[in-house]
């Protein structure tokens, strides 16, 4: 039991530090597909559906037949209704962001609005009827990171953080098996290694992984996104005791990304 503790124990608390990472970056989550027009629908709780009223009777004249009671429509409410669509577009606009940042700021939303239990059933769903699609894959894993992080702050059992931990690295599996090339999938799993204790094996083959997806970035237009590989690969470097390769790795970065400040400050003089 104590052998299968430790790795769920490890993988919880990496996925919680990656989304700790990411909240501190300037630069949030990328577009994992082409943008939208379409304005972003926040989705909010569904209002308690009151109780309906039932009308009493009245009695029938003698000799005339009696009414039959109202029957209830199975119709749902507008408001019922309005607020299932507003949650359907929230997830729609989860797996095709408009702006950087809504991704994570709709993740904020759901996690605090209780609704990201709701998220993850319907990621769920949706996976299961197109399993190859990278970019849902990524988002479930994204979600149920963000669950991680829910029972973190809420005091939850460590072994249910652990699993549901190794559920999201499985999703990015997923992703990746569809699609190797996904930058988000690829840097999500892979920057949260950088959390877990030190295991020279594991520890190289993540380097490795983020510098791939360094190079793969060169061959695409710049985007701003892109610096947090230069963070998270130097970071790695640091943790493995190569302090050159990773001041050279963050320097690079800084070519890229001149005026970013969390480069700036891990190449200020100490």
């Amino acid at each position: 039991m104590k052998k299968i503790m430790i790795p769920l124990l490890c993988l919880c608390v990496g996925v919680v530090g990656t989304i700790v990472y990411f909240k501190s970056q300037k630069s949030p989550l990328p577009l994992a597909t082409p943008t939208s027009t379409e304005p972003a629908v926040v989705a909010t709780p569904a209002p308690t559906e009151p109780a309906p009223v039932v009308a009493t009777p009245v009695p029938a004249a003698v000799g005339e037949p009696a009414s039959p009671p109202p029957v209830a429509s199975a119709t749902p409410s507008n408001s019922e209704s309005e607020a299932v669509a507003a949650f359907r577009k929230t997830i729609d606009a989860l797996l095709a962001p408009q702006h950087s940042g809504q991704k994570q700021e709709l993740f904020d939303h759901l996690r605090t609005s209780g609704q990201i239990d709701s998220a993850i059933s319907e990621l769920q769903r949706r996976a299961k009827e197109t399993p190859n699609d990278a970019n849902l894959a990524t988002t479930l894993g994204e979600a149920m990171l963000n669950k991680v992080r829910l029972l973190h702050e809420t005091g939850a059992d460590v072994n249910e953080q652990g699993i549901l931990a190794m559920q999201a690295d499985q999703s990015f599996n997923a992703a990746l098996k569809a699609d190797p090339t996904n930058w988000e999938a690829q840097f999500v799993k892979y920057s949260t290694m950088f959390y877990w204790p030190p295991e020279p094996t594991r520890d190289n083959e993540v380097a490795q992984k983020l510098s791939g997806l360094v190079d793969q970035q060169e061959a695409l237009p710049q985007q701003p996104h892109f610096v947090q590989t230069y963070v998270a690969l130097g970071n790695q470097y640091q943790k493995m005791g190569k302090l050159d390769f990773a001041e050279t790795t963050w320097r690079l970065g800084l070519t890229k990304f001149p005026n970013d400040p969390t480069l700036l400050k891990k190449l200020a003089p100490k």
